[in-house]
């Protein structure tokens, strides 16, 4: 069975189908909602009294603001404060006025809030040795600035923000770079563990498409201690046994190929002295059967192993398939060759191509009505190789049987139908042929409209 290697790029191509993205994400939005969560509680957990909180502060702040204010009631000292804590101060008197700087709004514009229970006013009650010194306090905003006003026996006291957008940004920049930058090394060292944590999953991903194309020498590395180290270890153990069964079953196929030779060398001998008859014509074809299903055996073995080579010679591709057309001459529903060169020269080897034309042409036939369109070979050549189509118009293969047609042993008809002949071992000895040559070999096919085999073999610079 065929399986396309998995990319190693294709988390790449398709982050979120990725089992480490889902778990990265997970683990985010987990965290996320986490301090989202902690950070609702705590903020319904200080509303009753924070508001208390920052108003008694701020007016405790503000009180001995203002009569420092009040003791050094000049521009110099209110300057200075105002750079240190970033309030613009304006005093209005009734001989004197100054501001620290321009940006205090209107006071008709701003929206102020009066204090609904007086008893509760904090200066008063800061103040309640002399409570004559603050007439009245107002807090109010406009356009997101603060502005607070203090009337007192003296005169009147403005506060308000800097209502400079670029100040407070460059006041808290450091902090949200700081910040920024802490998040960033969290995520990335949450990324780093987890890319670490599944590389396994990783390693099997390969394994399990190196041990789908055939590749049974494929090994996981063994590094690590916990789960997904086991996955890995029992993924070679698995693979170990796999090609153990495999070399067992093709080393007695070998076996008894090869002791069935002499056997069935004494039986032909044996026939040539029986007189001729029906009888005698069945034995000898059940013989060459047999015999062919040992040679093919045999060669498919031979070209698997490294010892085994191909005679690749220079070779008119359009003679050898005509050659191997007219094997097939006079059966219906017959076999038209397409060719549009001359010649297509190339370096194969040519018993072994016979042979794979020969066992493609017989299965098209052979799964063929006699009245059904006659079988078409095309030969084409581009810069990809040499491209020969073999398409038949039978009964075509079942989806799910594509994958699986090439075997060894495995056959479409399961009657073992003797008018289908074969052992399912032809099409497995054509596909080691054509990769033995560096080519492949590939099929289509739909239900009721016979099948394709695509034959591509690469191009050579030889010439005839």
């Amino acid at each position: 069975m065929v399986f396309e290697r998995a990319n190693k790029w294709n988390g790449l191509k398709r982050p979120f189908n990725s089992v480490f993205t889902k778990l990265f994400a997970v683990i985010l939005i987990s965290g996320t909602l986490l301090v989202l969560g902690i950070t609702v509680i705590g903020w319904h957990g200080l509303k009753e009294n924070r508001q208390n909180f920052f108003r008694n502060n701020l007016a405790q702040y503000g009180m001995y603001l203002v009569r420092d204010l009040e003791e050094n009631l000049n521009l110099e000292h209110a300057l200075e404060l105002s750079q240190r804590l970033f309030f613009i101060i304006r005093f209005e008197g009734e001989n004197i006025s100054w501001q620290t700087a321009p940006g205090i709004p209107p006071l008709e514009k701003v929206h102020f809030r009066e204090w609904t229970d007086k008893s509760a006013d904090p200066f008063l009650l800061i103040n309640k040795s002399n409570p004559d010194s603050f007439v009245n306090v107002r807090f109010g905003r406009y356009q997101k600035q603060g502005v607070v006003t203090v009337d007192t026996i003296h005169g009147r006291f403005i506060f308000a923000e800097k209502h400079d957008d670029w100040g407070e940004i460059s006041f808290f920049l450091p902090w949200i770079i700081a910040v920024l930058g802490l998040i960033g090394l969290i995520l990335t060292g949450t990324w780093l563990a987890l890319r670490w944590i599944m590389k396994p999953v990783s390693w099997l991903s390969d394994g399990v498409s190196a041990l789908g194309e055939g590749d049974l020498e494929f090994r996981l590395p063994e590094k690590r201690g916990d789960e997904l180290g086991n996955l890995a270890r029992a993924f070679n153990r698995m693979s170990e046994s796999l090609r153990e069964m495999l070399n067992a079953r093709e080393q007695l196929l070998l076996d008894v190929s090869h002791e069935l030779r002499s056997p069935l060398t004494r039986m032909k001998v044996g026939l040539e002295f029986i007189t001729a008859n029906s009888y005698q014509e069945s034995l000898q074809s059940d013989v060459q059967e047999m015999e062919q299903m040992v040679t093919e055996i045999l060669e498919t073995a031979r070209l698997k192993s490294e010892y085994g080579k191909i005679d690749l010679q220079p070779t008119d591709l359009v003679l050898l398939i005509e050659k191997a057309c007219l094997m097939f001459e006079g059966k219906a529903p017959g076999i038209r060759f397409e060719n549009y060169a001359e010649k297509c020269a190339a370096l194969v080897d040519v018993e072994q191509i016979q042979t794979v034309l020969k066992n493609i042409l017989a299965n098209a036939l052979k799964y063929s009505a006699p009245e059904s369109d006659p079988i078409k070979v095309r030969l084409s050549r581009d810069d990809s190789g040499i491209q020969l189509e073999i398409q038949d118009y039978g009964q075509g293969i079942p989806d799910e049987e594509m994958d699986l047609i090439f075997e060894p042993f495995y056959r479409v008809d399961k009657s073992r139908n003797k008018k289908t002949g074969g052992y399912g071992l032809g099409l497995s000895l054509c596909k080691t042929i054509i990769e033995a040559h560096g080519g492949t070999i590939s099929v289509k096919s739909s239900m009721g409209q016979g099948a394709i085999f695509l034959l591509l073999l690469p191009n050579s610079s030889s010439t005839i």
